[in-house]
């Protein structure tokens, strides 16, 4: 009887990590014409630029054999493709505008601190590494909006008082002046928010932010991935939704990317605070979720700590030509 037992037992627990297995192994689409580039920091060199590329946004390539691509590169990487088709991203040390029309060659105009620095004036304050901005190129109104986090104290990031802010710009010449992008109600009015990011999909504007506070004052979303909507870039947003991510691990810079062959969302958000560290993979056939997670194959640049994997990072849709030229310029 006992060996009876024992046999059931084994088979309900091989049946039960099969399922797991099975949900990790899900048959994902892939690219025939472009793919993905990964752009991404790591924990040994905060800051600088590293370069994955994939097929299907889930098994990544480490690309220039996990070496940096450009040391004069310092930020947190977030591409997007502007209205000359090149692409766009903002370095903070120095503060400057970098573009690109190949993902390879780059070229770098200094920005005006005042950008961002005129947002003093209204009690915000961009302390470190500017606030982490972030681009999305508006094809709609033509514009880009740029926003950051910042904070009240002048002196140091205070975590508990970050807001979102934006500027607007059409040339990168002239921009707006700083605005709060979120003014949320109920419970969530008093929402520290940081590494936001607007993305667009089927004429929504999504705002995929963290909620920066602490989970003993917000049990249910501190420290997850929430999504925010709108039906004008700059709001007003609702409240934001159910985390992305569950509320057991704390998560933070969130990365968005629509499936292969539309065939749904992907939002990568990176565990900071404890293992597993790095990027988790969700995923979800519906902007209104549920978004469930998905094991994947990330970046790995070997560097000989508990952190190889990607960091604050974004993920943006290339096109045929542009893959290959990646490849020819970084898989040696």
């Amino acid at each position: 009887m006992s060996y009876y037992i024992i046999g059931l037992l084994l088979s309900l627990m091989s049946w039960a990590c099969s399922d797991d297995v099975e949900t990790g192994r899900e048959e994902i689409p892939v690219e025939t014409d472009g793919g993905y580039l990964f752009a991404h920091m790591t924990n040994a060199n905060y800051g600088k630029l590293y370069y994955a590329a994939s097929r299907d946004g889930v098994n990544w390539e480490t690309l220039n054999k996990g070496r940096i691509i450009n040391s004069a590169y310092i930020g947190h990487p977030d591409i997007c493709q502007g209205h000359d088709g090149a692409f766009y991203m903002i370095a903070v040390n120095p503060l400057a505008l970098w573009r690109s029309e190949d993902l390879v060659t780059w070229t770098s105009t200094p920005l005006d601190e005042m950008i961002f620095n005129r947002s003093n004036a209204q009690g915000f304050y961009t302390t470190y590494y500017w606030g982490a901005p972030k681009m999305f190129y508006d094809k709609d109104s033509g514009q880009y909006i740029i926003s950051w986090h910042a904070c009240n104290d002048p002196d140091k990031d205070d975590w508990d008082s970050m807001r979102t802010l934006y500027v607007l710009t059409k040339d990168f010449e002239t921009y707006t002046e700083p605005q709060k992008l979120f003014n949320f109600t109920g419970t969530d009015e008093n929402m520290a928010i940081i590494d936001a990011i607007i993305r667009k999909v089927n004429g929504v504007y999504y705002a995929i932010l963290k909620d920066e506070r602490d989970p003993a004052v917000a049990p249910e979303t501190g420290k997850t991935v929430r999504i925010a909507t709108s039906s004008n870039l700059t709001g007003p947003y609702t409240n934001p939704g159910a985390p992305v991510t569950p509320n057991d691990m704390m998560r933070e810079a969130p990365i968005f990317i629509e499936r292969p062959n539309h065939s749904g969302w992907f939002i990568y958000a990176e565990s900071y605070a404890a293992k597993p560290y790095g990027y988790h993979l969700f995923q979800s056939t519906s902007m209104d979720g549920p978004w469930k997670e998905l094991t994947f194959s990330g970046p790995n640049v070997k560097d000989g700590t508990d952190r190889p994997g990607a960091r604050h990072g974004c993920i943006v849709k290339v096109n045929e030509t542009v893959y290959q030229a990646l490849l020819k310029a970084y898989k040696k």
